[in-house]
């Protein structure tokens, strides 16, 4: 994108809703880990009926939005790779791949669909 081309408000605020996760994600899992024992409180969590539906929710809330990276992306090595980082470091990943994308694209639609599939799409 040339500096004279109009980024839509829509990305610029796509942009800022990633970040503002990524920075999130980073200052709580860094907050939890200086803090307390992962092993610990993960085991009390798994303990509970309602942490592990709340776990089940969320895993498979990843798993979704891993679909859509591995859908949009080209190389199935990016693909898996991102798959790991979602499943080790949960919505940081999801929200850094989305800033990522977002970075790049010029459009939401090339966000949503990729640039490999935007144009084509339509």
């Amino acid at each position: 994108m040339s500096a004279r081309e109009a980024v839509p408000a829509s990305l610029i605020l796509l942009r800022m809703v990633a970040g503002l996760g990524v920075a999130a994600m980073t200052s709580a899992i860094v907050g939890g880990f200086t803090t307390a024992s992962f092993t610990e409180e993960g085991g009390a969590l798994l303990a509970l009926t309602w942490g592990r539906v709340t776990l089940l929710d969320i895993y498979l809330a990843f798993l979704f939005g891993w679909l859509w990276i591995a859908w949009r992306e080209r190389s199935p090595l990016r693909a898996a790779l991102w798959g790991v980082a979602t499943l080790v470091t949960g919505s940081l990943a999801l929200f850094g791949y989305l800033l990522g994308a977002s970075l790049r694209a010029r459009t939401i639609t090339d966000v949503v669909l990729g640039p490999h599939r935007g144009d084509a799409a339509l």
